[in-house]
């Protein structure tokens, strides 16, 4: 056995008790499957109610749908480098949350959940999604007012149906490989570029998109391993 993997194996024990002790942490009353459910159907509730605002919609309106995943993809991209990977004041928590606790449980080769309890080291809060909405509100509403209704309809759908995706791409990464979503193909492919984010020596400078790594690509963040290019080459 070389290299991380190598390395993270040393470290099993300290992940181990690190694990167990966050687990012991949470409220007995913490229910995983709500955790998921409820900005799941808050997601795509204001998504259903957005689309039955739309009103003759023209196909020009349309191209606002890919304008605001790309800018939700950089913000990603943006948030996960700066502020989930580098201690800013008064957002430590987040911080602590994502860098000490969740990459130091998670590692390349070990990415799995033991259990439904540990939704909880691997989703947001389950708050976080009204967050968001309140937070993206002003282009919303600034759109409603200027008399761009379908747009502003369609700038929730997008924001939305962007932090739902990550969400359940997130999860679905860390789900056991042998579990009916980890043995998905299309889920094992996309899971290397967000395992290996997941290799301490690399988490600070690369692979920062969890949904499609388009801004990875842009910023030229993608981390190209010398074994799967000899891989693809031979």
């Amino acid at each position: 056995m070389s290299g991380p993997s190598y390395a993270a194996d040393l470290e099993a024990p300290r992940r181990e008790a690190l694990r167990a002790e966050l687990c012991g942490k949470l409220s007995p009353h913490y229910c995983p499957w709500l955790h998921l459910a409820f900005p799941s159907l808050v997601g795509i509730g204001l998504i259903v109610a957005a689309i039955w605002l739309i009103q003759d919609l023209r196909p020009l309106e349309l191209l606002l749908i890919p304008i605001v995943w790309v800018v939700s993809n950089a913000t990603e991209w943006r948030v996960h480098r700066d502020v989930l990977h580098k201690r800013q004041r008064l957002l430590e928590v987040i911080f602590d949350r994502h860098t000490p606790e969740h990459h130091g449980i998670y590692v390349e080769h070990d990415m799995a959940i033991r259990s439904t309890k540990e939704f909880a080291l691997v989703l947001i809060p389950a708050y976080g999604i009204l967050l968001i909405f309140l937070q993206t509100f002003p282009f919303t509403a600034a759109l409603w007012l200027l008399g761009y209704h379908n747009l502003s309809a369609l700038f929730v759908v997008t924001t939305m149906f962007y932090v739902v995706s990550y969400e359940w791409l997130h999860l679905s990464y860390h789900m056991p490989p042998d579990s009916f979503v980890g043995r998905m193909r299309i889920i094992r492919a996309m899971k290397k570029h967000h395992a290996r984010h997941h290799r301490p020596e690399l988490m600070q400078k690369w692979n920062f998109n969890v949904n499609v790594p388009l801004w990875d690509w842009v910023r030229g963040t993608i981390h190209r391993d010398p074994a799967d290019e000899v891989r693809a080459a031979s």
